[in-house]
Protein backbone atom coordinates (compact mmCIF):
# COMPACT_ATOMS: atom_id res chain seq x y z
CA UNK A 1 0.00 0.00 0.00
CA UNK A 2 1.38 3.41 -0.93
CA UNK A 3 2.26 5.51 2.12
CA UNK A 4 0.04 8.47 1.16
CA UNK A 5 -2.97 6.13 1.11
CA UNK A 6 -1.84 4.06 4.09
CA UNK A 7 -2.18 6.72 6.82
CA UNK A 8 -5.48 8.49 7.44
CA UNK A 9 -5.68 11.62 9.60
CA UNK A 10 -8.82 11.06 11.69
CA UNK A 11 -9.09 14.76 12.59
CA UNK A 12 -9.05 14.07 16.34
CA UNK A 13 -5.32 13.90 17.03
CA UNK A 14 -5.08 10.31 15.81
CA UNK A 15 -3.89 8.61 12.63
CA UNK A 16 -5.15 5.26 11.36
CA UNK A 17 -2.66 2.96 9.67
CA UNK A 18 -4.87 1.09 7.22
CA UNK A 19 -2.17 -1.49 6.50
CA UNK A 20 -1.33 -2.58 10.06
CA UNK A 21 -4.79 -1.79 11.51
CA UNK A 22 -3.22 0.36 14.22
CA UNK A 23 -4.24 3.82 15.41
CA UNK A 24 -1.42 6.15 16.44
CA UNK A 25 -1.52 9.36 18.41
CA UNK A 26 -0.53 12.09 15.95
CA UNK A 27 1.93 13.69 18.37
CA UNK A 28 4.43 11.95 20.62
CA UNK A 29 5.11 12.28 24.34
CA UNK A 30 7.77 14.96 23.86
CA UNK A 31 5.34 17.18 21.95
CA UNK A 32 2.69 16.70 24.61
CA UNK A 33 4.86 17.15 27.72
CA UNK A 34 8.00 19.02 26.53
CA UNK A 35 9.97 16.41 28.50
CA UNK A 36 12.13 13.41 27.66
CA UNK A 37 10.91 10.22 29.31
CA UNK A 38 12.51 7.09 30.63
CA UNK A 39 10.63 3.82 30.04
CA UNK A 40 8.71 4.05 33.34
CA UNK A 41 7.65 7.66 32.74
CA UNK A 42 6.62 6.66 29.21
CA UNK A 43 4.28 4.07 30.72
CA UNK A 44 2.86 6.76 33.05
CA UNK A 45 2.30 9.06 30.05
CA UNK A 46 0.40 6.26 28.27
CA UNK A 47 -1.67 5.59 31.40
CA UNK A 48 -2.64 9.28 31.46
CA UNK A 49 -3.96 8.92 27.88
CA UNK A 50 -6.00 5.89 29.00
CA UNK A 51 -7.40 7.72 32.03
CA UNK A 52 -8.38 10.79 30.03
CA UNK A 53 -9.73 8.55 27.23
CA UNK A 54 -7.79 10.47 24.62
CA UNK A 55 -9.86 10.68 21.39
CA UNK A 56 -12.50 8.55 23.12
CA UNK A 57 -10.32 5.43 23.65
CA UNK A 58 -9.05 3.82 26.82
CA UNK A 59 -6.68 1.24 25.33
CA UNK A 60 -3.59 3.32 24.45
CA UNK A 61 -0.34 1.41 24.90
CA UNK A 62 3.35 1.32 24.09
CA UNK A 63 4.12 -0.08 20.63
CA UNK A 64 6.04 -3.29 20.12
CA UNK A 65 9.36 -2.92 18.35
CA UNK A 66 7.81 -4.31 15.17
CA UNK A 67 4.93 -1.79 15.35
CA UNK A 68 7.27 1.16 15.97
CA UNK A 69 9.49 0.05 13.10
CA UNK A 70 6.47 -0.18 10.76
CA UNK A 71 6.25 3.65 10.74
CA UNK A 72 9.79 4.04 9.36
CA UNK A 73 9.98 4.89 5.65
CA UNK A 74 13.08 6.46 4.07
CA UNK A 75 10.97 8.02 1.31
CA UNK A 76 9.01 10.24 3.72
CA UNK A 77 10.47 12.88 6.01
CA UNK A 78 9.34 15.24 8.75
CA UNK A 79 11.52 17.24 11.14
CA UNK A 80 11.99 16.40 14.80
CA UNK A 81 12.43 18.87 17.67
CA UNK A 82 16.09 19.37 16.69
CA UNK A 83 15.00 20.17 13.11
CA UNK A 84 16.67 16.94 11.98
CA UNK A 85 15.02 14.52 9.55
CA UNK A 86 13.01 11.61 10.87
CA UNK A 87 11.59 9.15 8.41
CA UNK A 88 7.86 8.80 9.03
CA UNK A 89 4.74 9.94 7.23
CA UNK A 90 3.94 13.65 7.11
CA UNK A 91 0.51 12.85 8.58
CA UNK A 92 2.34 12.81 11.94
CA UNK A 93 3.05 16.13 13.66
CA UNK A 94 6.58 17.49 13.15
CA UNK A 95 8.63 18.72 16.11
CA UNK A 96 8.60 15.61 18.27
CA UNK A 97 11.29 13.25 19.40
CA UNK A 98 13.25 10.96 17.12
CA UNK A 99 12.76 7.75 19.12
CA UNK A 100 10.01 5.64 20.54
CA UNK A 101 10.26 3.39 23.54
CA UNK A 102 8.76 -0.03 22.89
CA UNK A 103 7.17 -2.72 25.02
CA UNK A 104 10.00 -5.12 24.14
CA UNK A 105 11.77 -5.58 27.46
CA UNK A 106 15.33 -6.90 27.36
CA UNK A 107 17.77 -8.30 29.93
CA UNK A 108 19.47 -6.14 32.56
CA UNK A 109 16.55 -3.71 33.02
CA UNK A 110 16.65 -2.48 29.43
CA UNK A 111 14.03 -2.07 26.71
CA UNK A 112 14.16 -1.62 22.96
CA UNK A 113 13.94 1.84 21.42
CA UNK A 114 13.38 2.53 17.73
CA UNK A 115 15.25 5.47 16.15
CA UNK A 116 13.33 7.24 13.37
CA UNK A 117 16.42 9.28 12.43
CA UNK A 118 18.51 6.22 11.68
CA UNK A 119 16.05 3.40 10.98
CA UNK A 120 17.25 0.94 13.57
CA UNK A 121 16.55 -0.25 17.08
CA UNK A 122 18.78 -0.16 20.12
CA UNK A 123 18.41 -0.89 23.80
CA UNK A 124 18.44 1.60 26.62
CA UNK A 125 18.28 1.19 30.37
CA UNK A 126 14.67 1.73 31.45
CA UNK A 127 15.65 4.32 34.05
CA UNK A 128 17.82 6.40 31.71
CA UNK A 129 16.50 9.68 30.44
CA UNK A 130 18.37 10.64 27.34
CA UNK A 131 16.41 12.12 24.46
CA UNK A 132 13.68 9.48 24.41
CA UNK A 133 9.95 9.71 23.84
CA UNK A 134 7.10 7.33 23.08
CA UNK A 135 4.46 7.15 20.34
CA UNK A 136 1.12 5.94 21.69
CA UNK A 137 -0.72 3.26 19.73
CA UNK A 138 -3.86 1.14 19.94
CA UNK A 139 -5.37 -1.68 17.92
CA UNK A 140 -8.20 -0.51 15.65
CA UNK A 141 -9.97 -3.82 15.11
CA UNK A 142 -9.41 -5.36 18.55
CA UNK A 143 -11.54 -2.71 20.29
CA UNK A 144 -14.29 -3.12 17.71
CA UNK A 145 -14.20 -6.95 17.87
CA UNK A 146 -14.79 -6.74 21.62
CA UNK A 147 -17.94 -4.73 20.86
CA UNK A 148 -19.02 -7.41 18.37
CA UNK A 149 -18.31 -5.19 15.34
CA UNK A 150 -15.33 -5.18 13.03
CA UNK A 151 -14.95 -1.70 11.63
CA UNK A 152 -13.55 -2.16 8.13
CA UNK A 153 -13.42 1.59 7.57
CA UNK A 154 -11.45 3.09 10.49
CA UNK A 155 -12.40 6.66 11.20
CA UNK A 156 -15.88 6.20 9.76
CA UNK A 157 -18.94 5.18 11.73
CA UNK A 158 -20.48 1.80 10.88
CA UNK A 159 -23.53 2.28 8.69
CA UNK A 160 -25.98 0.13 6.77
CA UNK A 161 -25.97 2.68 3.98
CA UNK A 162 -24.04 1.73 0.83
CA UNK A 163 -20.61 3.30 0.49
Amino acid sequence: MELQNRFKDNGDGTISDLETKLMWKQSDSYQDTSKWLNWYRAKEYLLSLVIEKFAGYDDWRMPTLEEAESLYDEDHVIRDMDRMDIFISSTFSPGGGFTSWTSNELPHATAAIFYYRYGHANSNHKEDITKDSVRAVRDIEKQDKEKGVINKYPGFSPSNLPR
